[in-house]
């Protein structure tokens, strides 16, 4: 009867634990890329070198740094999202979503869901308690947080929704069809779009972000669905339907442009190097002075980018 107690015992704990992903070093640097093909997650560190590769167990597209020790983990078809730790590869948390998550931004304590499915944004804690929901236009998707509002583009709409940080609606701007990708550079918010059908999106468009009037186009064909900010302050965007990138000054002069990667979508700045993903080629690309300096081959089809500089 005793050794069948023990056993059962060690049963339920061996249940009750949960699996561990590799831990990654607290005070160490990296950009990570989620792999959506391959399910795998490779960290890169500022020598451009993998240094951990995780292992995934769900259909995750897309994924966010919470804080500098907590990474969310999402999935369109999954109905949780997954808090782990980075110190130590533990599952911390889980979050209750609905089917069809199209984005997750996390911005002081808070971590906002979009559904594309439900047409809502969630607001979660950290703790993955859910604190408050409301509705928007048609499959929501981008977000950003600034000046006290939260930014949230509606992909299949023509309708930019502006939140307060505890998700009550405060106003809708009139948007293109298909935006994606946001920036916020000083008093202005950039967008950036795929384009609808057989008219693909080729400018940038930027409006002031206190009012929503529209301050002008940059010319970015074809895509630019994706931006980022360098250490000098140039904005360098990415054009998905051209494999293109475009550095372009904060006043919205076009500096530059070249071509990389193999249908690119993500675009990220870590160090002195703006990184790009190559979802074909399985590629990152690091760039300097409008050069491809590296080239590091990850998992296949690397398709979001998170930074993490612990050091700064």
């Amino acid at each position: 009867m005793r050794k069948l107690s023990i056993l059962f015992i060690l049963f339920l704990l061996g249940a009750c634990a949960q699996p561990s992903l590799p831990s990654i070093d607290p005070s160490v640097d990296f950009v990570a890329s989620l792999n959506t093909v391959e399910g795998t997650i490779d960290f890169i560190s500022a020598e451009q070198e993998v240094m951990e590769t995780w292992q995934l167990d769900s259909a995750y597209t897309g994924f966010t740094l919470v804080s500098d020790d907590l990474l969310l983990l999402y999935g369109f078809t999954l109905k949780e999202a997954v808090l782990i730790q980075l110190s130590t590869g533990k599952q911390l948390a889980t979050l209750d979503v609905q089917e069809g998550t199209t984005f997750a931004y996390a911005y002081e304590d808070n971590i906002y869901i979009a559904n594309g499915k439900e047409n809502t944004v969630t607001l979660f804690d950290q703790k993955g308690e859910l604190l408050a929901e409301a509705s928007t236009g048609n499959y929501p998707m981008s977000m950003i947080a600034h000046g006290g509002n939260l930014y949230v583009v509606n992909f299949k709409d023509e309708i930019l929704s502006i939140f307060s940080l505890d998700l009550t609606e405060k106003t809708k701007w009139d948007i293109p069809s298909s935006s994606h990708g946001l920036l916020v550079n000083g008093k202005e918010l950039w967008l950036g779009g795929h384009g609808a059908g057989s008219s693909p999106n080729r400018v940038i468009n930027k409006y002031n972000i206190a009012t929503g009037e529209l301050l002008g186009e940059i010319e970015a064909p074809m895509m630019p669905i994706n931006m980022t900010k360098a250490a000098n302050g140039h904005i360098f965007a990415v054009s998905h339907g051209s494999s293109t990138v475009y550095e372009i000054s904060k006043k919205g002069e076009v500096l530059a442009s070249f071509k990389a990667g193999a249908n690119p979508f993500s675009i990220a700045t870590f160090g002195e190097s703006i990184v790009l993903a190559g979802y074909d080629d399985h590629q990152l690309y690091f760039i300097q002075s409008g050069k491809v300096t590296n080239k590091l081959q990850v998992g296949r089809g690397p398709f979001q980018l998170v930074v993490r500089e612990v050091s700064k």
